[in-house]
């Protein structure tokens, strides 16, 4: 079975931007993995921990945060190891950035389903779309399992809709969905630390662009250079053209989006 594992970053009324990432590999690829970032959370040089949070990562001033008192060298060896990891063993990765404005000034306020004020709702459906029809391009026969990482969105709405859009796919991404998506902490499923890992570095980038600096001149993007190759992964920026489509196709003035619109 392929297992995908999502996380989401950039929804806290700051960030010009809402990510949702992850990555993709085989359930014996996830248990190599899962294994190798093990040793990385436990290697006592100059110290183990117990999760890594990656909104922490850059604070190694900061009392009470898991690098705390790290030189800046030591962090990022350590970052290196959990990178290292993912390269190693996943598959795919996949990035979906749905930036702010646009998205409240399109999509907030014009449904009933109070969810849809929120961007998590279009990159949920966006990244399992996505990655199904990946699946079917590679001809992998494997189901795919999506594993999200826990929300206080609300989750019988989400399955909800989720049963609908099954309901009206076609029958072979019917076939390689492996079912209901799940969601857990990224306490017990590791490679949702990795997925959080992403989703934080791809919202910097664009906080740093938004703000007017250079995102490439910034520490933090050497680090996502390694994790996100262009040439490999699924990158999606919902565009004002893009956020229209779904807003029209949600209020039933379009039968259905274009293929290439998802």
């Amino acid at each position: 079975m392929l297992q995908a594992f999502i996380d989401d970053s950039g929804w806290d009324g700051q960030s010009p931007v809402f990510v949702l990432a992850g990555y993709v590999a085989k359930t014996e690829q996830w248990d190599a993995f899962s294994a190798e970032w093990q040793k990385a959370l436990d290697h006592p040089d100059p110290a183990s921990i117990k999760v890594l949070k990656t909104n922490q990562i850059y604070r190694n001033n900061v009392p009470n945060t898991i690098f705390h008192g790290w030189t800046e060298e030591q962090r990022d060896d350590r970052l290196k190891m959990f990178i290292a990891a993912i390269n190693r063993h996943a598959m795919h990765g996949i990035v979906s950035v749905i930036p702010i404005e646009p998205y409240r000034r399109l999509i907030t306020g014009k449904f009933k389903l109070e969810q849809l004020d929120q961007p998590y709702f279009l990159a949920f459906f966006g990244i399992i779309i996505q990655l199904l029809r990946l699946t079917e391009r590679l001809k992998l026969d494997d189901k795919l399992e999506f594993v999200f990482d826990e929300q206080s969105i609300n989750k019988p709405v989400l399955e909800a809709e989720f049963e609908k859009c099954m309901a009206v796919s076609p029958p072979r991404a019917k076939s390689l969905c492996a079912g209901m998506p799940k969601f857990k902490s990224d306490n017990d499923a590791l490679p949702l630390q990795a997925a959080d890992l992403i989703a934080w570095h791809a919202r910097r980038y664009y906080f740093d662009q938004y703000s007017g600096r250079n995102p490439q001149d910034q520490p933090s993007n050497v680090f996502f250079a390694h994790m996100f190759e262009p040439k490999h992964d699924i990158f999606s920026l919902w565009t004002e053209e893009k956020i229209t489509v779904a807003r029209d196709h949600l209020l039933g003035r379009r039968r259905s989006p274009p293929a290439k619109d998802l």
